[in-house]
């Protein structure tokens, strides 16, 4: 089937900024790729230990891996992909000098990039797990790998639209660092949602990273059972972000590559 040339050039373009993206990130460092594995196993080995000594299982019978891979999964995919979308112009401004590049192929090959790397180390956490005798039984598989394209395309539309917001609003870059950390502890990330009451649950729910979170649990276990989660909440969150992101990425972009 033919493709357009415009494209494949355009597809061309995206894959080497990702390809230089990980050299980048990982080239340099002695362990590569592993690296982030190992910073996500960190993580998680933290906050299990947490757990643990406080003698807090997880609920509804799931593991404690699968429990907090869940979380910090869907927690780093859109905290990572927001922030490097937002730096994609700063870091990148010499190859804007090419009219093939776009900021928007810069924040596509770093959300790719951001992405592809936590579902693999998702991947092999979870293996771990189940080669030292933890269960692993991914209830709907389909429905994992939405909530992994949600939470990029909801990183990516967050992104571009802080980016471009503060491209006026420079602050942006040291506000937007601060209220992550509030929504690292606001997004039920090592605790469960239906610890709370309905009013507070309710009040929690508005965030959409918590809404992922929950429904990417409930995919990854049996017996895992929120009923707060809506998943047309989420889409039309994500939705949303996505079409003001690119509206202000495309009206932003005669300024930036100045």
């Amino acid at each position: 089937m033919a493709t357009s040339p415009a494209l494949d050039t355009q597809a061309r373009v995206i894959l080497a900024l990702a390809l230089r993206e990980v050299h980048t990130l990982y080239g340099g460092k002695s362990l590569g790729y592993l690296w982030a594995v190992i910073q996500t196993a960190f993580t998680v080995g933290v906050f299990w230990g947490i757990r643990h000594f406080a003698n807090v299982p997880a609920p509804h019978g799931m593991t404690m891996l699968t429990y907090l891979v869940a979380g910090f999964g869907i927690w780093n995919i859109i905290s990572q992909v927001l922030s490097k979308c937002m730096a994609a112009v700063d870091g990148n401004r010499a190859l804007l000098t090419f009219p093939q590049v776009t900021p928007l192929d810069i924040m596509l090959a770093r959300c790719l990039v951001v992405t592809a790397t936590q579902v693999v180390s998702m991947a092999i956490l979870l293996g771990c797990g189940v080669i030292f005798g933890y269960d692993l039984i991914l209830s709907n598989i389909g429905m994992i790998i939405v909530c992994v394209l949600l939470v990029a395309l909801l990183g990516l539309g967050l992104g571009a639209m802080l980016g471009s917001l503060a491209v006026y609003l420079p602050a942006l870059q040291q506000i937007v660092p601060m209220f992550m950390r509030i929504l690292f502890f606001a997004s039920g990330i090592f605790y469960s949602v239906s610890t709370f009451s309905h009013r507070v649950g309710d009040f929690l729910m508005l965030n959409p990273i918590m809404q992922l979170i929950e429904l990417m649990r409930m995919s990854m276990a049996n017996g895992y059972i929120s009923i707060y989660a809506d998943f047309g909440y989420v889409v039309q969150v994500t939705l949303g972000c996505l079409f003001l992101g690119l509206l202000l990425e495309r009206y932003v972009r005669r300024k930036v590559t100045q």
